[in-house]
């Protein structure tokens, strides 16, 4: 029994062995590909969380401080405790990114200032009660993603247009830069408002600040997107290691640049060069490190006032709405941008798990970030980077109260600002090459209202203007009709399955689309989408091909688009959603393109050939066995009268032991089998042989 179990167990220790020597043989080189990735990503929660962490409590000289720490830490842990469920399968996306959920600050703040109003600032159980409240949004805003998980609701944000998603985007850019132009100034300055800017802006004492963190920013997002740097570069700007370096470029200069101009420490944190930072919480243990955990030493349970969260709960519920609303934005935003799936109903639970272990932990509620894990994907980030991410932010908890005084606020503001501009710029320059007018028109409505009106007031008002625009064109008959194929053709057997569009198709006609595309009763080879009824089509729902086309050819079948002519307005929509249509694929090489036709019979012809031509690729004629041959070749022979004695008499006699069949091939003779539709061609070659075998015949007779 013990050398069955030695013999038994011999092979996957091998298989162990061998895979843990692969690994660790590896190891170097997957760390030097994740290097740009790991850097980008760390820097990215560095700068948040010494950026934006210091404000998750009020700023002011009242009960709140001596927070600041505190409030960095609680950052860093809620950021912390997303990337963990997001690198351990709770998304979808590779290099998804969480961080704390920036838009929830004024309603955190909210909760604060009403808890005080209730209890006093001098009252014990003030900051407990806080603490308390702020864990608690955690946990209701993961319960509310775990809940639309479980009843798959989570489809039900396919239907949110595009559009105002961009435009919801886009005010996410000017709200980040907004706040990146403020960031910097010192806790003495008026809040940054329309009415103050350019007093606030432009004053004598800002003015150092507000370039030396404005012109970075936007020379960065300008190298990114110019042609001529690009050129003038040699393509450096589009190396992954190129946006980390430039940010650590202007840290370094300014520590080169303060001890050459002798400039005080204290100097530049009231001048709002460096945070400033209250000593009181700086406490150093006897090895030198700071306490950054410590804000749990601020939970007492048994002075939580829970009776003032009455005061609260207004913008307790509009924190736990705002966080739910956000995710349909990012995620559908995401997987448009990366041009890859997603499952709504997976992310929403796996956020919700995030969110509930956030509460656990004590801190604020987070959510994937757009922009982070754009960078971060683009720059070859995966699962395998952001477990090294995720261990280099937990080591940043332990030393984030040593980091924080020697970060200058410009680094910080310069990267919100670069945020800030980049969204923005997604909205509405890149949208403005894609979408038609009445389109862009939406981006720019929802953009405007959720600026000036506030993110869910916006966020309506988007919804609104996109079903004005889409009610004229039509709603009724937006969804695709699945028809049967002898509905639209009885004389063809094809493994077909036909899409009728008509009218304007918009974002309202993806699910059906996709449904019926994507999960089929049965396989199909031809997915045959008929646009005769349609006459314009929206971006997005166009852009939808791309993904169907891209699935599809893993199940070995196609789409085929039908009813489309060219330099129609439907073409142009197309064209303009950048989806490759192909409308002579017969002369044209098909490619990554999409075979398109004018008409029913165009489409229905060149189905039934390419049908034979993959069948014919499947048994080719020298793969065909010798009764297939034999039954083809009689066929043949009864077909048209043909006698084989009269070809080959002279070259056997009546006793040969060979079949018929393999004395034809012997002699030169090739059998070829033509599916129906499929056009036999006439080489000059088989003439000459046929002329060839005549003039010989010729000699011997």
């Amino acid at each position: 029994m013990l050398a069955y179990f030695f013999i038994s167990d011999s092979p996957t220790m091998d298989v162990v062995r061998t895979r843990s020597l692969r690994f660790v043989s590896s190891l170097p080189t997957r760390l030097y590909r994740a290097l740009p990735a790991v850097i980008l990503g760390f820097l990215f929660n560095i700068l948040d969380a010494v950026s934006t962490g210091i404000l998750l409590f009020p700023n002011d000289d009242r009960a709140f401080r001596s927070l600041q720490l505190q409030g960095l830490s609680m950052y860093i842990m809620s950021t912390l405790t997303s990337q963990l469920v997001m690198t351990l399968g709770g998304s979808r996306f590779p290099g998804a990114m969480g961080t704390t959920l920036i838009e929830i600050f004024p309603f955190l703040r909210g909760i604060a200032i009403d808890i005080r109003g209730a209890l006093g600032d001098n009252h014990p159980g003030l900051i407990p009660t806080v603490m308390a409240a702020y864990a608690l949004t955690s946990i209701l805003t993961g319960a509310a993603f775990v809940i639309l998980g479980i009843l798959k609701l989570g489809n039900l944000v396919t239907y949110f247009p595009q559009t105002v998603l961009t435009g919801a985007i886009g005010a996410i850019g000017v709200s980040l830069f907004i706040l990146g132009l403020e960031l910097p100034f010192p806790s003495s300055s008026s809040p940054l408002s329309l009415s103050n800017a350019a007093s606030t802006l432009f004053a004598k004492q800002h003015l150092g600040l507000l370039a030396a963190t404005f012109f970075p920013a936007l020379f960065l997002s300008v190298s990114l997107r110019s042609h001529y740097i690009e050129l003038w570069t040699r393509g450096l700007v589009r190396s992954a290691f190129y946006i980390p370096i430039y940010l650590l470029i202007i840290p370094t200069i300014f520590w080169i640049a303060v001890p050459a101009l002798g400039v005080s420490k204290q100097s530049l944190v009231a001048t709002g060069w460096l945070f400033s930072v209250d000593s009181e919480i700086i406490t150093s243990s006897s090895s030198g490190f700071v306490a950054s955990w410590n804000y749990w030493t601020l939970f007492d349970f048994r002075l939580v006032q829970w009776w003032s969260l009455k005061s609260a709960i207004q913008n307790l519920v509009l924190l736990v709405v705002i966080g739910v609303l956000n995710l349909p934005i990012y995620v559908p935003t995401l997987a448009f941008t990366l041009d890859v799936s997603y499952d709504m109903n997976y992310e929403l639970f796996g956020q919700g798990v995030a969110n509930i272990l956030a509460g656990l932990v004590g801190t604020v509620p987070n959510l994937i970030q757009y922009s982070y894990s754009v960078y971060f994907t683009r720059a070859k980030g995966g699962r395998f980077e952001l477990a090294i991410v995720s261990a280099l932010t937990a080591v940043l908890i332990i030393c984030s109260g040593l980091l924080l005084p020697y970060v200058p606020t410009i680094l910080a503001s310069a990267l919100v600002l670069f945020l800030g501009i980049e969204l923005f710029l997604e909205a509405i320059w890149e949208a403005s090459k894609t979408l038609s007018w009445m389109e862009y028109a939406i981006v720019l409505a929802t953009l405007t209202a959720c600026t000036f009106l506030g993110f869910a007031e916006g966020f309506g008002v988007g919804i609104g203007a996109a079903a004005a625009v889409y009610l004229m064109y039509g709603v009724i008959d937006s969804p695709a009709r699945v028809t049967r194929w002898n509905e639209w053709n009885e004389l063809q057997q094809l493994n077909a399955r036909v899409l009728i569009l008509s009218g304007y198709i918009f974002f309202a006609s993806v699910p059906s689309l996709e449904k019926a595309v994507l999960a089929p009763p049965a396989p199909a080879t031809f997915f045959i989408l008929d646009y005769s009824r349609a006459h314009r089509i929206e971006t997005a729902a166009a852009r939808v091909l791309l993904r169907l086309m891209r699935e599809l050819r893993l199940k070995d079948s196609m789409v085929v688009a039908c009813g489309v002519r060219p330099n129609s307005g439907l073409h142009a929509d197309f064209i303009r959603a950048e989806v490759p249509l192909v409308f002579d694929p017969a002369v044209r090489p098909l490619l990554a393109g999409i075979a398109t036709f004018e008409t029913r019979a165009a489409c229905l012809a060149w189905c039934q050939r390419e049908h034979a031509r993959r069948l014919l690729n499947a048994n080719k004629p020298e793969e065909l066995d010798q009764q297939t041959q034999e039954q083809a070749f009689m066929g043949f022979c009864r077909l048209f009268d043909f006698q084989l004695t009269t070809v080959l008499a002279d070259l056997s006699s009546e006793d040969s032991p060979l079949a018929p069949v393999p004395r034809f091939i012997e002699a030169g003779g090739r059998i070829v089998v033509y599916l129906p539709g499929q056009v036999i061609p006439h080489k000059a070659e088989s003439l000459r042989y046929g002329w060839e075998l005549g003039r010989t015949r010729a000699i011997q007779g």
